[in-house]
């Protein structure tokens, strides 16, 4: 059985599985598409969506810091 993208990506992180899976979902929820669906565009468009709310989060927490 051919594994889809989305478990591909999910083994590869080499994090819980679990976690990733679970956040993963939410991701794809949001950008209107699922496990079977998932194409490697959308995937990016979620991956960059989601390094960019990472970076907003970090430069944030940076910000109380230094306040």
């Amino acid at each position: 059985m051919d594994k889809g993208l989305a478990q591909t990506v999910i083994e590869a992180t080499g994090l819980p599985q679990r976690a990733v899976d679970g956040e993963l979902q939410k991701l794809m929820t949001a950008h209107g598409t699922n496990a079977d669906e998932l194409t490697i565009e959308q995937l990016r468009e979620i991956m960059a969506d989601y390094l960019n709310q990472v970076f907003l989060e970090i430069a944030s927490q940076e910000e109380i810091k230094s306040a």
